[in-house]
């Protein structure tokens, strides 16, 4: 039963991988406007906890770059309007990093496309089978977040 399990565990990581790189296109096709991919992927990071808010020292952690570096990073942004500061509602001394509406429509461009480019193409499979896997893969997921 072991040799089972490893056996689905190994394709399920077979077939994210591959998923991964599918979508790993980068940039490809979005009109990232000037930022590096690197910038982009800053502002999606910003925008994915916006709920939560972002400080800088997060992304000096996320990113093991020293803070100095980090601190240009986001006055740069901040300066070309993809993210904005605000003072944190608990403590004033902190600034919560937020993005912007044209930020938001970057972050929004950018996963419309990566959804695009990694959706799988399930046709050759039954509606009923489609469903059998459906179901089975939100089992795995729910065992996988308990």
């Amino acid at each position: 039963m072991a040799d089972l399990e490893n056996e689905i565990t190994e394709l399920i990581i077979r077939i994210a991988r591959r998923q991964r790189q599918r979508g790993d296109f980068r940039n490809g096709g979005v009109d990232l406007g000037g930022l590096t991919p690197h910038q982009a992927r800053i502002v999606g990071y910003i925008a994915g906890r916006e709920s939560t808010g972002v400080i800088a020292r997060e992304i000096s952690d996320l990113t093991g770059a020293r803070p100095a570096s980090v601190s240009a990073l986001v006055n740069g942004l901040e300066a070309d309007g993809w993210i904005q500061r605000q003072p944190d509602p608990s403590d004033s001394r902190r600034k919560i990093l937020r993005v912007t509406a044209k930020g938001r429509n970057l972050v929004e461009r950018y996963e419309a496309h990566a959804h695009a480019e990694s959706r799988l193409d399930l046709s050759n499979l039954t509606i009923e089978q489609r469903k059998q896997l459906k179901s089975l893969l939100g089992a795995i997921d729910q065992l996988a977040t308990d």
